[in-house]
């Protein structure tokens, strides 16, 4: 009769050489990575989907929200001024057919321009306090334009929608709030390639306007300099949505260089002797 033996498995055969803590910390790692991955993805197609939004229903969508979000008391000659400003602007702008920009100033001391859904520009006394010459002020509102005619602001919206709700489908809400209140205005983020783009855009109507880029390049310098030379001044609110670094002014001077635009400090123009008048009339 033949004998069976039942040996026995070695010491610590089932037992794992990681530690179980390290284990944990490589699975939340990897599901980190999923998620980075998948909300990528989700942005761009969002993103791209947006684009396709046409122009009016935008306007539609921004007007959802009350015209009292937008507009301020202005001084009528300043008002007069800006509205004259954009339009010279425009030209250089090449906006495609059926866009449109409404410029708003508002009466408050913050540093901060932003452009936003339906074509809507706003300027805010603090910034236009801050700026040196009409030529900077000419490449902000350039700039914003800019912002406008690549669409930035709708596929901003895109992407945060895209990856607020793949979110919250993940994480089981049952509903899903697609644009919530007017402060969605104030939460637009626009990437560094994006601010690349209406850099671009800007200079060039700057140019078309001026036939020269002179200033231009000074809007960031004295905001950047404000920043870096009083270190009690809260940094400007224009910081926390257009990114800024010196790399950023000097290929603005790289483009004029490429393209041959003049760009001589004695071809400045000064803002209009009563502009700060303009600003602090209430």
């Amino acid at each position: 009769m033949d004998k069976y033996t039942n040996p026995q498995p070695p010491e610590g055969i089932n037992t794992s050489l990681t530690h179980p803590v390290l284990t944990l910390v490589k699975l939340l790692a990897g599901i980190l990575v999923v998620m980075a991955a998948v909300a990528w993805l989700l942005g761009k197609s969002g993103g791209w989907l947006a684009t396709l939004v046409p122009f009016a229903q935008e306007v539609r969508l921004s007007e959802a929200y009350p015209e009292s979000a937008f507009d301020a008391s202005a001084h009528p000659e300043l008002r007069a001024y800006l509205d004259g400003l954009t339009a010279r602007l425009i030209p250089g702008l090449d906006l495609p057919e059926g866009l449109s920009l409404r410029l708003h100033y508002q009466n408050e001391d913050i540093e901060n321009a932003f452009a936003t859904l339906g074509g809507n520009i706003l300027l805010y006394k603090g910034l236009l306090r801050a700026l040196p010459n009409e030529n900077s002020l000419a490449m902000l509102i350039a700039h914003e334009a800019a912002h406008i005619k690549l669409r930035h602001p709708i596929r901003s919206v895109g992407q945060n929608m895209a990856i607020s709700s793949g979110i919250k489908l993940l994480m089981g809400y049952s509903s899903i709030e697609v644009l919530g209140s007017s402060g969605l205005y104030t939460r637009l983020h626009f990437s560094r390639a994006m601010e690349s783009e209406a850099d671009r855009d800007a200079l060039y109507a700057v140019y078309q306007a001026y036939g020269h880029v002179a200033g231009a390049s000074d809007l960031f310098a004295a905001l950047h300099a404000r920043k870096s030379n009083d270190t009690r001044r809260k940094t400007p609110a224009f910081f926390s949505t257009h990114p800024l670094d010196q790399t950023r002014i000097t290929a603005l001077h790289q483009l004029a260089a490429e393209n041959e635009w003049r760009n001589h400090q004695q071809d400045i123009t000064p803002l209009p002797a009563a502009f700060m008048r303009w600003l602090e009339a209430e």
